[in-house]
């Protein structure tokens, strides 16, 4: 079931979430990120981490779940089912920072 999840962090976290006693196991988890223009945008969480299997975090660190809108739920699926979030390029690339 796709939900929101409020973190602790103050994140929110759109995923396929499955319960497990105090865990909670994110699938093809995304950040909701407010736009200038009024929008959400999409982002996957942890993008340079394996998240195949999902991510387990601790309910602990939850301060609430709740259901999406339903045009929200279906964006989300349509992005996750188009491989959306997969970046062309998998190469991992250091940014540089000049002090000069």
């Amino acid at each position: 079931m796709v939900k929101i999840v409020r973190l602790n962090s103050g994140e929110e976290i759109m995923a396929k979430i499955t319960e497990n006693g105090d865990m909670l196991t994110l699938k093809d988890p995304c950040v909701l990120v407010p736009s200038q223009q009024g929008k959400l945008l999409f982002v996957k969480w942890l993008p340079y981490a394996n998240t195949t299997e999902g991510v387990s975090i601790n309910t602990k660190n939850v301060v609430f779940i709740i259901d999406p809108l339903k045009e929200l739920e279906d964006h989300y699926t349509g992005a996750i089912s188009n491989n959306l979030f997969v970046p062309s390029n998998k190469k991992i690339v250091t940014p540089t920072l000049s002090l000069a």
